[in-house]
């Protein structure tokens, strides 16, 4: 397995452990789960699971995971980003552990869901932080509910504008546990990820999930991309953080989406596939960190509760 350049850099000036060691702590744990109690809030008649973390009285970050994850895929991510902010991690209804009620799927079914959740939470404007389809919802959020939203952080999405060169993969890769470890081969750079073990355990968690609803509904009546006359409303700061090796959504596509945002930038951390914050935490922790610092100042969000 390729060790991150920061990773050999650092070891050079420090007495390294054993090999095996630096490997194991350098590895990314791709399924861990978060560390934190889940909680509740009853939205617009439907029970949403979160999960918070961090100083109150500091800016708040909304983070969403991609459709077929839920909220423990940034497990790895929310202690960087709890030092600074008050992170609150969403499973979007009809996923993870909020209620999935059998219903349309739109991307307003969730960007309503949000800013009703916000509302009942006393939070007035958050950053929202997505991967792949959370990072559409990002999005979405900055053009349905632009005075909730003070940044956004876009992670790999195939939502961007223009002709996207090439066929859209779907890396679904079919049912059981091969099709589970072709996706997940066709998501991560580094195939040594991809053990017996992890492939279980993924297979294991979908067969759980009971999203098949969700997904369906979503998939079938997915909005077009974004143009760039959308885009272009989005007046708050906005990082797209991309993986110079992503084979499902290319790196072209990253900068195309980037470049109609007046206060867009583009982000490209090195050895890592579809999931940068999955694949790559530590550069992409990095990454966010030092934008949403820059981007959201020392602005605090008050409580109305």
């Amino acid at each position: 397995m390729r060790i991150a350049p920061a990773i050999v850099l650092l070891a050079t000036l420090i007495v390294a452990p054993p090999l095996a060691a630096q490997q194991a702590a350098a590895r990314p744990r791709l399924l861990d789960t978060l560390e934190l109690p889940v909680q509740y809030e009853r939205v617009l008649g439907q029970r949403l699971a979160y999960y918070e973390t961090g100083p109150r009285s500091a800016p708040v970050v909304i983070l969403i995971p991609s459709l077929t994850w839920d909220a423990h895929a940034w497990t790895q991510n929310v202690p960087a980003l709890a030092r600074s902010h008050r992170v609150i991690v969403i499973d979007p209804l009809g996923t993870g552990r909020s209620d999935k009620p059998v219903i349309d799927y739109k991307m307003d079914t969730w960007t309503g869901g949000f800013a009703e959740f916000m509302r009942l939470k006393g939070i007035d404007r958050a950053a929202f932080v997505g991967a792949v389809m959370g990072g559409a919802l990002a999005v979405q959020m900055a053009l349905d509910h632009p005075e909730r939203v003070s940044a956004i952080v876009v992670a790999a999405s195939n939502s961007g504008p223009g002709v996207h060169a090439g066929p859209v993969r779907n890396p679904g890769g079919g049912p059981g546990l091969a099709g589970t470890r072709a996706s997940l081969l066709a998501q991560l750079h580094d195939s040594a990820l991809v053990t017996d073990s992890v492939v279980a355990e993924r297979f294991a968690r979908r067969q759980q999930a009971g999203d098949a609803h969700t997904i369906r509904s979503h998939l079938a009546d997915h909005r077009p991309r974004y143009t760039d006359a959308e885009l272009a409303r989005i007046t708050v700061p906005a990082l797209f953080v991309w993986c110079r090796e992503d084979q499902v959504t290319p790196l072209s596509w990253g900068e195309d989406f980037a470049k109609p945002l007046p206060a867009g930038r583009l982000a490209v951390l090195e050895g890592c596939g579809h999931f940068p914050n999955l694949e790559q935490p530590e550069a992409f922790n990095r990454v966010v960190s030092e934008f949403l610092s820059t981007a959201l100042g020392a602005r605090t969000t008050r409580s109305r509760r």
